[in-house]
């Protein structure tokens, strides 16, 4: 093998260790943002106050404004964009939000589980990893693993 194929080899192989990078920071950032609505999320009634279609980055939304009352007696006027294929809400709804946390809340069942089963996917490939890169270490420093013979 040349050192341009090696060169090659090695921009692709840093290329996709760039990428891995980035999915499992930005997976692990939103599967966070769910386990602090597992572990601290509170629930609520809202009324809803107006829905309209919107858009984000040309995919379109449907906004879904509404207000409640948290459990510390403060009261909150906020929005959810969800995607257009949710059913419409009807006069009341169900949020989540994070007591303390201003325009935290979202309505019940809009979350991001894809996230966390991608970060939890990276963690998996990343432990696989490492366990390969050990044995590959391993058999460097000490040879290939020898087997014992059985005796009859």
């Amino acid at each position: 093998m040349d050192t341009d194929d090696e060169m090659r080899q090695l921009k692709s192989m840093a290329k996709w260790i760039l990428l891995a990078v980035v999915v499992f920071f930005s997976s692990g950032y939103y599967a966070f943002q769910e386990l602090k609505f597992m572990i601290w999320g509170q629930t609520a009634e809202a009324t809803v106050t107006n829905v309209f279609e919107t858009a984000e980055r040309r995919k379109p939304l449907l906004a879904v404004e509404y207000t409640f009352t948290d459990t510390e007696g403060q009261h909150h006027s906020e929005r959810d964009d969800v995607p257009r294929s949710w059913p419409k809400p009807g006069p009341k709804v169900t949020v989540q939000y994070l007591s303390g946390v201003e325009d935290s809340s979202r309505l019940e069942g809009h979350s991001s589980m894809t996230a966390v089963w991608v970060f939890l996917t990276c963690c998996g490939l990343m432990a696989f990893g490492v366990f390969k890169l050990y044995q590959m270490a391993s058999e460097a420093v000490d040879g290939p693993p020898r087997r014992r013979r059985r005796e009859l």
